[in-house]
């Protein structure tokens, strides 16, 4: 733990170097922090800094700039934030909405992270597996293949294609989904689905092969690959100065699994910096947080460079966090 006062002028160096992006002066320290010491007494703390491993001054006479050392500091005394009033409007008005299907609510969520913190926001749907089934649909897209629909109490709209082993008609799927569909609607989509085997032996084999599809169809819904919202990646280019740092970043966004594995951190609210994040010496940090929904978790976060306002993203990953979550279980009851 730093003194008082080397505390006070390592945050006002990391403030004022994510405001400018430049080597910061003891002199612009004094004043962003309102010192009652000479530059010259911050000069001796800015160089005890730099022995302890947390600034760095990139060429002689120029100012001090933070290391990740530094920057972890920072975000580990930081106290908590309200988002400005502005930001509470749009925050406000996105989750008042009457009704929202869930894919575009996790959409315009990480649309409003993004436009609220500019920087690339990641909204990570919770599975489905323990969302209840409110109707069961399917439709015929081939004389052997079935598309089914699956809406849950959530609001979540999942689809899957099967195929079936023998030719099948409309009437067929219909009836094929009529004898499901008194054990699929109310219970939960990962639940063992069985078909009444007495009502199967009655059925003939292109409705009996359909349902049988149709509970593969069911399965795979419920253990499909998770739902990712990705906004503001355009602003990529003006947040990284170095060009093979942009280039490395664009290629884990690229990789679902990559940024899924970013935001998959402890539970609660997460920042992560730097070599922290197993992506070797990248200038890159991650503020994320988890929420809940049915038994289920998802994550919210922002992807920026070292350099980004620390208040702004984790104000605002946690507010619309816990707004999203609060949503979610109302659309729920």
């Amino acid at each position: 733990m730093l003194e008082d006062r080397r505390s006070e002028v390592l945050r006002a160096l990391v403030e004022e170097h994510i405001k400018t992006g430049e080597p910061v002066s003891s002199r612009a320290i004094v004043a962003h922090a309102r010192l009652s010491v000479s530059a010259a007494t911050v000069r001796n703390d800015l160089a005890a800094l730099e022995e302890d491993g947390l600034v760095v001054q990139p060429h002689t006479s120029a100012g001090r700039v933070p290391t990740a050392a530094a920057y972890r500091y920072y975000v580990d005394h930081l106290g908590p934030r309200r988002l400005r009033q502005n930001a509470q409007v749009k925050v406000a008005n996105l989750f008042g909405e009457v009704h929202l299907e869930m894919s575009k609510l996790f959409k315009a969520t990480s649309d409003l992270l993004a436009e609220i913190t500019d920087l690339p926001s990641v909204v990570i749907a919770p599975g489905v597996a323990h969302d209840r089934v409110r109707a069961l649909h399917t439709v015929q897209i081939g004389t052997d293949q079935i598309l089914v629909i699956v809406v849950t109490e959530g609001g979540r709209v999942v689809q899957q294609r099967g195929r079936v082993r023998v030719p099948i008609t409309p009437q067929e799927v219909d009836d094929a989904r009529e004898l499901l569909a008194a054990s699929v609607v109310g219970d939960e989509l990962g639940a063992d689905v069985e078909p009444p085997a007495e009502q199967l032996s009655g059925v003939d084999d292109p409705v009996r092969e359909t349902a049988l599809t149709i509970v593969d169809c069911l399965h795979l819904a419920s253990t499909g690959g998770t739902e990712m919202f990705v906004a503001g990646a355009g602003r990529m280019a003006a947040l990284w100065e170095d060009l093979s740092s942009m280039q490395r970043i664009l290629e884990i966004m690229e990789r679902e699994a990559e940024v899924i594995k970013l935001l998959a951190a402890a539970p609660g609210t997460s920042i992560q910096l730097g070599s922290e994040l197993d992506e070797g010496d990248l200038d890159l940090a991650v503020v994320s947080k988890s929420y809940d929904a049915s038994g289920e978790s998802g994550s919210v976060g922002v992807i920026g460079p070292m350099r980004m306002n620390y208040r702004m993203a984790i104000s605002a990953v946690e507010e619309i966090t816990r707004e999203l979550e609060e949503r979610i279980g109302q659309q729920q009851d």
